[in-house]
């Protein structure tokens, strides 16, 4: 039986201010569309799989870099500025909220329809310390039972322990928790080593062929786990 659904942070919970992008783009003299970042988002996700892939047992360390330098060559940034277009994505990220500042569609109606059926749940987030206190600003903290920032506990996805930890804090048994993510190698993968259900969230369809359930909004999650749940 199914007691618990846990989330990734970014790109899941909660989205890009694709302005920012945009921003950023348009002062390094390079004109793009919110649809034209939604694409690279895509792509540069790939990329930063195969990164996770390639380094089996291993923290892949730079994300920054191996994320962000496909996703402006993406959006036809010049070579020679991609390294600018990464340090003020930095500096971007730093200020007020951040980058990833934009509750995603339908997750109050989400969580309200997962708590009426006794679900508990949480935010397991490869982040910078500052997770919890970003969805504290944005006023969805409280909807949440528990928040693990990598930072913070020292241990990033994939590996299995950091999700180890949001059983022990939930009190439930793998089998019993599902857990919602955006990257394949890194959410799909470590919740599975950890025993848990992997959902793979992918509302821009980057991966067309997993091996794990997919779904592409949000609320689909309370449809998915009443089947789970059902005898």
């Amino acid at each position: 039986m199914i007691k618990g659904v846990f989330f990734d942070a970014g790109n899941t919970i909660v989205f890009p201010d694709y302005y920012i992008y945009k921003d950023i783009c348009e002062a390094l003299g390079v004109e793009v569309s919110i649809d034209d970042i939604v694409r690279a988002e895509a792509g540069a996700r790939s990329a930063f799989d195969s990164a996770v892939a390639e380094s089996p047992g291993k923290e892949v360390h730079g994300f920054w870099p191996v994320y962000y330098t496909p996703f402006f060559e993406l959006l036809r940034v010049p070579d020679e500025s991609i390294g600018d277009a990464i340090e003020m994505t930095r500096v971007a990220n730093d200020t007020d909220l951040g980058i990833w500042c934009e509750p995603v569609d339908g997750l109050n109606g989400t969580l309200d329809e997962l708590a009426s059926r006794g679900i508990a749940t949480g935010v397991i987030s490869n982040s910078d310390g500052k997770v919890e206190w970003r969805l504290e600003e944005l006023g969805i903290r409280d909807r949440f039972d528990f928040v693990i920032d990598s930072a913070i506990v020292g241990i990033s996805k994939p590996d299995r322990r950091i999700f180890q930890n949001a059983l022990d804090q939930s009190r439930l048994e793998a089998s019993e928790a599902v857990y919602v993510g955006d990257y394949y190698e890194v959410d799909v993968r470590g919740a599975r080593a950890a025993g848990m259900i992997p959902v793979l969230f992918d509302p821009v369809e980057a991966y067309p062929d997993v091996d794990c359930e997919v779904i592409t909004r949000l609320r689909d999650i309370v449809t998915l786990v009443d089947e789970m749940r059902s005898p």
